[in-house]
């Protein structure tokens, strides 16, 4: 059932999804719990991991699609996506090399896998925005290869070689916004349902320069985020859930994919709770739960962005989607 189009309304609200490393499974859990509540979007806008969620709604934007996306989040507990080689990354920390790792591993699986890797077959428009290195400035996409977009979108900065399209390199979104609600509002949104990672845990006092940059980097994402609502809710409706969780792993840890996709469908339920009326309408404003505990997992991290492909047909037309990892 169609909640906004059951009482009356003639649009369905624009999803915003933030980046947020592997929380991303935290944001499929709630997804997922959201959908089988009735809920659909009527526009998504992705950053970094936001963009592999919501590029995935935006084709499947169906219960049976948020649910194969969780599946495809807790295959990605079973497999290391990057084969680490010391040797490699000292030269790369010694010379002038600007990143660690190249991002050939996301290209080769999405080139392997794409069918309509195109921002017009998505069956809800989508917008996915990413960092121009030389400008500075944010970047959406809304049209063209869909899997350029993620790979810029997702380009985390030190950590994946910049991408470039039409000779143009990109980062992260999140570097300029984390939580693009600007791009909703820009595009229309009367109302927006936004699902952001950067209040996920507190982290503790920095320890390490690294520390120090990670700290740095949350508190203007998330001061950004305060500002926009601030700039904004003038203009849209808006419906800001930030889950919160007690510790998490780092950006790329997978080790608790699966307990992060159970505490995200707990927190789906409460979130569902909480942000509807009991005739299904959205309520404007800043919701906040707190899930239990991530524990650390045995394994040693592995500092992935993974992404997988496959060709999914439909009754009118195969479309760019995502699949499983074989087991071994």
């Amino acid at each position: 059932m169609r909640w906004f189009s059951r009482n009356g309304h003639h649009y369905d609200p624009t999803l915003v999804l933030s980046g947020g490393g592997s929380m991303g499974a935290l944001q499929a859990g709630i997804l997922v719990v959201l959908m089988r509540r009735g809920f659909r979007p009527g526009r998504i806008v992705g950053t970094s991991v936001g963009a592999l969620n919501g590029a995935f709604l935006a084709f499947h934007p169906t219960i049976e699609g948020a649910e194969e996306l969780v599946r495809i989040w807790r295959a990605l507990e079973k497999e290391r996506y990057l084969r680490i080689n010391p040797v490699s990354i000292a030269y790369r920390l010694a010379s002038r090399q600007t990143y660690l790792f190249r991002n050939d591993f996301l290209q080769e699986l999405i080139a392997a896998h794409t069918v309509s890797d195109d921002f017009a077959a998505t069956l809800v428009p989508l917008h996915i925005n990413a960092t121009n290195v030389y400008t500075g400035r944010k970047h959406v996409f809304s049209e063209g290869p869909v899997s350029q977009a993620i790979l810029a979108s997702t380009a985390i900065p030190g950590v994946f070689e910049p991408y470039k399209v039409d000779g143009q390199a990109y980062i992260d979104g999140g570097v300029v916004s984390n939580l693009d609600l600007d791009t909703a509002v820009a595009n229309g949104a009367h109302q927006i349902l936004a699902i952001d990672l950067s209040h996920c845990f507190e982290l503790p006092e920095p320890q390490s320069v690294a520390g120090v940059i990670t700290r740095t980097v949350d508190i203007v994402m998330r001061d950004r985020v305060e500002r926009d609502m601030v700039a904004l809710e003038r203009k849209s409706k808006i419906t800001l859930v930030q889950p919160e969780v007690e510790h998490g792993p780092g950006v790329g840890d997978f080790r608790n994919v699966t307990r992060l996709l159970a505490e995200g469908m707990l927190l789906g339920e409460r979130f569902a709770d909480r942000c509807f009326d009991g005739k299904g309408r959205l309520r404007p404003g800043l919701y906040q739960e707190t899930a239990e505990s991530i524990p650390e997992a045995p394994s040693k991290p592995q500092p992935a962005w993974p992404l997988r492909t496959f060709r999914q047909a439909t009754s009118q037309q195969e479309v760019w989607s995502t699949e499983s990892p074989p087991t071994a």
